[in-house]
């Protein structure tokens, strides 16, 4: 029967170590897996529990790769997915992780659209029907959109566009009012609220 020859911490990855079978590398744990497998040098396992480790370490090394891709900012499950699939990952492990992800409470697309609706609201404001864009691209269900969205008020859009219009205006090819209009609608306003805009006077 396969044997474990070594179990040996890796040089790279200082919470990970490699098991390896009758001498060759065979596959690698973190240190709380580790811990929690029980296995040890000189254990005997039969093949198929070999190909058992072998694919939940697989899946376990996707995991983590998730959980460090999380660490910068909230994500859609459908980035998650995509993320794993650029890592050449099966479908059915990505699906697999996001549902565990899910299930502990580290991904959430409700939690996901309204902190990237609080995001913009802070550093980069910008239109309703933009955000809504954005965020349809990011793979949410248009409830979870509407309710994220559902903060942003009346007189907080004008006061985005009045911003928009302001900013714009110091820009030479902003001067004329139908280029300016045809820039804002791209920017997800509608043709009367630009409209109220323009007719506002200027600080």
């Amino acid at each position: 029967m396969p044997l474990i020859t070594a179990i040996k911490i890796q040089k790279r990855a200082a919470a990970r170590f490699s098991v390896y079978i009758d001498e060759s590398y065979s596959f690698s744990l973190s240190d709380l897996e580790l811990s929690a497998s029980s296995l040890r040098v000189g254990q005997a396992l039969s093949p198929a529990e070999v190909t058992q480790w072998q694919e939940q370490a697989h899946e376990d090394k996707a995991y983590n790769l998730v959980l460090r891709y999380l660490s910068y900012r909230e994500r859609s499950r459908y980035e998650v997915l995509e993320y794993l699939r650029r890592k050449d990952y099966a479908p059915e492990i990505a699906a697999g992780i996001v549902d565990r992800l899910q299930a502990a409470g580290l991904q959430d697309d409700a939690r996901f659209a309204a902190a990237w609706v609080a995001d913009r609201r802070a550093l980069r404001p910008r239109s309703r029907r933009q955000l809504e864009q954005e965020l349809l691209k990011k793979g949410v269900d248009r409830p979870m959109i509407a309710e994220a969205v559902a903060v942003l008020g009346g007189d907080e859009q004008a006061a985005v566009l009045d911003e928009l219009v302001s900013r714009k205006r110091r820009q030479s090819q902003y001067q004329d009012n139908a280029k300016l209009m045809a820039y804002l609608g791209r920017q997800g306003f509608g043709y009367a609220e630009i409209k109220r805009a323009l007719e506002r006077p200027s600080d």
